[in-house]
Parts: C-alpha cells; sequence; structure tokens
C-alpha cells in the first residue's frame, strides 16, 4: 500500500503517542523499534530485493536504518558474512533493534548467543525459509 507523506506523517505521530510521551514524574516515551534490512544477493530475483523487506517494516511502524544486501553464502556462520561487520555496527552501538530478513538460514548458535545478549531479534518474513528455533523473532 503506497501512504501519501500526510498519512506516513499520521502514522508515526499516532506510534508517538501511543508509545507514552514524556510526562511529568514519568521516563521519556518508549522509543520506535528501529531495524535494519538485510539479504543475501538473489541470482533470480529482478528488480528491489529489499522490497518486501520495507513493506513489512514500514506495516509496523519500524524506523529503517539500514539496508544490506551481502554476497555470503547462507550455509556459512554468519559472523563470517562479508557486512556481518556492519550489523554487528548498528546492533552494538543501539542503532538498530532488530533485522528483518529472509535469508537468514543459519543454526549457528554463537549468532543467537550474540542477538540474545544485545536484546536483539531477527524478523523472518518468508514463511518457506528454513527458520532455526533457537533464534530470536519477532513476526
Amino acid at each position: 500500500m503506497n501512504r501519501t507523506p500526510q498519512q506516513r506523517a499520521r502514522r508515526a505521530a499516532l506510534a508517538d503517542a501511543s508509545s507514552g510521551g514524556h510526562r511529568q514524574g514519568l521516563p521519556d516515551r518508549i522509543p520506535r523499534v528501529r531495524v535494519l534490512l538485510y539479504d543475501c544477493e538473489p541470482t533470480t530475483q529482478v528488480g528491489q530485493p529489499l522490497a518486501s523487506h520495507r513493506v513489512f517494516a514500514e506495516a509496523r511502524d519500524w524506523t529503517i536504518v539500514a539496508e544490506l544486501l551481502d554476497t555470503a553464502p547462507l550455509d556459512r556462520p554468519a559472523m563470517t558474512w562479508p557486512l556481518w561487520p556492519r550489523i554487528a555496527e548498528l546492533i552494538d552501538s543501539g542503532q538498530a533493534d532488530g533485522i528483518v530478513t529472509s535469508a537468514w538460514d543459519t543454526t549457528d548458535d554463537e549468532i543467537s548467543s550474540w542477538l540474545l545478549e544485545r536484546q536483539a531479534f531477527v524478523a523472518h518474513i518468508s514463511s518457506t525459509s528454513h527458520v532455526p528455533a533457537n533464534l530470536p523473532q519477532v513476526g
């Protein structure tokens, strides 16, 4: 669904208002969820490979902080992927709370522990992907 700039602004204002806002004697509002979009470069997909990821995140009013398209073979551990240092930087620095992906096909316990330690999540958008049960997930 294509939204007008006014509709997007209204949805953002509603999301901000529902998160609490600043009130006397209460902590600051709950921050909006920030995500990075990640996938591996498909060899058969034409067009915008992260378009479905963007739609998924925007439908939840998540803030997209980065879009990463990797060339990594998914059978390797996640921490060896070429763009892993950028993913780690965004999560470690608190710029991103989670990862929206359809490519995640790893059973690497190290990455699961790493995500849990940082209270980060992975949102899998593909129902056909093989999602390990031990990864923190949303969606």
